[in-house]
């Protein structure tokens, strides 16, 4: 075999192992955790408000609200001044998108507060590479799942 055409055999090999580990290198590990207060049982809260950003151009205000309405817990979302009366717990988050060739989910961080008072009992996070898979939408299911199953006291993995 002529040097050359060795030398390309080995470049198209090369390259294909490449593009091979450059086809996984996005994909990375995400990570999912929760954390609820000790004493804390968040079975007991049945109508929960989803305090809309105003900065939430993806909707995931409406998201974490469905996942809710999908537990059985009644849920909207929206400003605070149109919160219902019997409104039990608020939640708030906060997410953070990265761009590359698209945007992407990178955080996710959701607090629960009591409505009756001023600090969380329970939050849950979402932290991962550039994911070229996860729908924002199943970040908030997975998310929502994680925080409801985690035992007061406990901070889940």
């Amino acid at each position: 075999m002529k040097p050359v055409a060795l030398a390309l055999k080995t470049f198209r090999a090369l390259l294909v192992a490449l593009l091979a580990l450059a086809a996984f290198a996005p994909a990375g590990c995400s990570s999912y955790s929760a954390n609820v207060k000790p004493d804390t049982t968040l079975s007991k809260y049945q109508r929960i408000w989803v305090k809309a950003n105003m900065d939430d151009n993806r909707g995931i205000g409406q998201f974490i609200s469905d996942a809710l309405r999908a537990r059985g817990i009644e849920s909207g979302v929206g400003p605070l001044t149109m919160m219902p009366r019997n409104t039990q717990a608020v939640i708030t988050y906060r997410d953070n998108w990265t761009w590359d060739f698209k945007d992407h989910m990178n955080s996710l961080i959701i607090s629960l507060q009591d409505n009756k008072i001023d600090f969380p009992i329970a939050t849950a996070r979402y932290d991962g590479p550039t994911s070229l898979m996860t729908t924002p939408n199943e970040v908030v299911e997975k998310l929502v799942a994680k925080l409801f199953a985690t035992s007061p006291g406990k901070k889940q993995e």
